[in-house]
C-alpha cells in the first residue's frame, strides 16, 4: 500500500472526529446542556494542563491495574481455552457457563470483589482480567476449531502425535484469532480498570 493510501484511509477518521469536536464546541458554547455536564473543549484542555501532574500520578497506577490484569486474562484464557479444546467434555461443562458470565454487568461485580477483597489493587486486577478473559478464550477456541483438518490428518500420516499438532499447526493457525481477542481486550482492560476504581 502506498503511503498516499494511507494517508487518504485516514482522512473520513480525522474528519469525523474535528466534526465531533466541532459540534461538543457548539452545544457547550450555545449552553444546551448545562456546563457542569459537559464542559467546553477549552475548559477540558485547561483542566488537564492544570492538573497534569495528578492526573499523570492516578493514570499510571490505573495503567498498572489495566496491564496486570490483561496479563492475568491472556495467561488463564490461554490455559483454559487450551484444556477446554484438548477436553471435549471440559468445553462442553465449561463454554455455556462462560457464555452466561458474561450477561453479569462489570458494575455489579465491582463492589462485590471489593467486600471479597478489600480495597487494594487485587480487585481491580481481577475485574480487569475477568473483562479481559472472555473475548481472547473464545476467539482462541474459535482459532483452533478453525485449524486445517488436512493439514491436521497429513502432519499424523507422517508420525506426528497430538502434542506434536498442536505445537506447529494448531496454537500457529489460532494466532491470528488470538491477537483479534487481544485487541477487543486491550480497550476492555483499561474501561474495566476504570470501572472497578
Amino acid at each position: 500500500m502506498k503511503k498516499s493510501d494511507r494517508t487518504g484511509s485516514k482522512l473520513p477518521a480525522a474528519g469525523s472526529l474535528a466534526a465531533a469536536v466541532l459540534l461538543w464546541l457548539l452545544a457547550s458554547e450555545a449552553r444546551l446542556v448545562p456546563s457542569f455536564l459537559l464542559p467546553s473543549p477549552a475548559a477540558v484542555c485547561r483542566a488537564l494542563a492544570e492538573d497534569a501532574p495528578v492526573l499523570l500520578e492516578n493514570a499510571g497506577v490505573t495503567l498498572l491495574e489495566a496491564a496486570l490484569g490483561l496479563a492475568a486474562g491472556i495467561l488463564s484464557a490461554l490455559i483454559l481455552a487450551t484444556l477446554m479444546h484438548h477436553v471435549p467434555v471440559l468445553y462442553r461443562a465449561l463454554y455455556p457457563i462462560l457464555v452466561i458470565t458474561q450477561t453479569i454487568p462489570t458494575v455489579a461485580l465491582a463492589p462485590l470483589l471489593v467486600l471479597w477483597m478489600g480495597f487494594g489493587m487485587a480487585p481491580k486486577v481481577t475485574l480487569v482480567a475477568l473483562t479481559t478473559f472472555f473475548p481472547i478464550a473464545v476467539s482462541l477456541l474459535e482459532g483452533y476449531a478453525s485449524t486445517d483438518r488436512a493439514a491436521a490428518d497429513l502432519l499424523r500420516s507422517m508420525g506426528a502425535g497430538r502434542r506434536q499438532i498442536f505445537r506447529y499447526l494448531e496454537f500457529p493457525s489460532a494466532l491470528s484469532h488470538f491477537f483479534s481477542g487481544l485487541r477487543v481486550s486491550a480497550s476492555y482492560a483499561v474501561v474495566g480498570a476504570v470501572i472497578s476504581e
